[in-house]
């Protein structure tokens, strides 16, 4: 999976993603969300959405 998430440029199976992309949760919530895992990759990759 790492080499597509490379390629793509996308995280496989964040279910953050899916949710805001999806508006079960707003651009506010996925920044806290991010801020919280903010350390790793995965916190970073939310933030940048």
């Amino acid at each position: 999976m790492r080499v597509i998430e490379k390629r793509q440029g996308t995280k496989i199976g964040c279910i953050e993603e899916i949710a805001w992309r999806n508006g079960f949760i707003t651009k506010e919530q996925l920044n806290v969300l991010g801020d919280e895992l903010i350390k790793s990759g995965y916190g970073l990759y939310l933030k940048q959405l």
